[in-house]
């Protein structure tokens, strides 16, 4: 996702890149998530504001990873709006503070040459929930029998709070007159 800056004219540069397995595996190693049927897609504009190149942009597409409490498969959709600025690296501190203090993201090139694909990873990772459901009412699997409550039901629970009960060891006591 690399764009010469000089490619960008006075109308901006139409950006609209599939992304792919291969860029997830690399740029994002540690997202245990997977593209879905629809697949992930940047589009957008990268315009110039004198020296500093603004892209304006969203991600959107389908993931896919495995829901924490059934295991089964978790559809995420994503809808990722992108607002970055990109200025001139430089080794001025003073520069990179005020940076820090805008209130759009700003992230930096070198070159002749901008990397849309930090900006996007960073965005993406932030996005992904924590804990991953397959719908917001799952179930989950039974924690004795293992069975998905989704799909079956079981007595388990009911079985369990009767013999978690502070007299159950009462009920086997026999009494006699």
């Amino acid at each position: 996702m690399r764009f010469q800056i000089k490619e960008i004219g006075d109308d901006g540069l139409v950006v609209d890149v599939p992304l792919t397995e291969a860029w997830l595996a690399e740029e994002c190693p540690g997202v245990e998530a997977t593209l879905g049927r629809k697949g992930l897609r940047l589009r957008g504009t990268l315009t110039m504001v004198g020296d500093d190149v603004f892209l304006r942009g969203t991600v959107s597409g389908e993931m896919k990873s495995t829901c924490v409490r059934c295991l089964e498969e978790a559809r995420l959709p994503v809808s990722i709006p992108l607002l970055t600025t990109f200025v001139e690296a430089s080794d001025d501190e003073e520069d990179e503070e005020d940076d820090a203090n805008d209130d759009v993201d700003v992230a930096t090139y070198d070159g002749d040459e901008i990397d849309l694909a930090p900006e996007v990873r960073d965005q993406l990772i932030l996005t992904l929930p924590l804990h991953p459901l397959c719908r917001e009412d799952c179930r989950g699997l039974c924690p004795v029998c293992g069975v998905n409550r989704n799909n079956t039901s079981c007595k388990c629970e009911e079985k369990a709070r009767e013999s978690a009960s502070p007299l159950a060891g009462l009920r086997n006591i026999k009494l006699s007159d």
